[in-house]
C-alpha cells in the first residue's frame, strides 16, 4: 500500500469530517478496494499502468475507479471548504493548523489519488 493512500486510510479512521458535520460519502475502505480491484485488472493485463493497457478505452475498471476517485476527492474539497469557511479563512495557508490538520491532509491524500488513478505515482492529466 502507498505511503499516500495509508494516511488518507489512517486520516479517515478518526473521520474528521463528521466533526465539521460532513459526512463522508465515500470510505477508505471503498478506496482501497477499488485501489485493490484496479491493481488485479492491471495484473491480469500485465501491465504496470492502466495507460499502457490494449484494453483501457473500454475499461469499466479503471471508470468505475476515477468515478469513486473523483466522488471521493468532491467530498474532501467540500469538507476542506467547509472547515476554512468556519475558522474564516480562505485558504489552508493562513491557518495555524496547516502541517497537523487531518482534513487538510486527507484532501491533499485524495487529490493524489485522483492524479494517479490507481498508477503508482504516475499522473494523468
Amino acid at each position: 500500500m502507498s505511503a499516500n493512500l495509508e494516511n488518507l486510510e489512517n486520516n479517515s479512521a478518526t473521520n474528521p469530517q463528521q466533526g465539521i458535520g460532513i459526512p463522508p460519502a465515500i470510505t477508505s475502505d471503498m478506496i482501497e478496494s477499488a485501489l485493490k480491484a484496479i491493481k488485479e485488472c492491471q495484473t491480469r493485463h500485465n501491465t504496470t499502468s492502466c495507460i499502457f493497457c490494449k484494453d483501457m478505452v473500454d475499461c469499466t475498471q479503471k471508470d468505475e475507479f476515477g468515478e469513486k476517485t473523483q466522488e471521493n476527492l468532491t467530498n474532501k474539497q467540500e469538507a476542506l471548504m467547509h472547515c476554512q469557511n468556519s475558522k474564516g479563512f480562505s485558504s489552508c495557508l493562513k491557518c495555524p493548523e496547516i502541517l497537523e490538520c487531518k482534513v487538510r491532509n486527507d484532501y491533499v491524500s485524495a487529490v493524489y489519488l485522483s492524479m494517479n488513478k490507481g498508477n503508482g505515482g504516475s499522473f494523468e492529466f
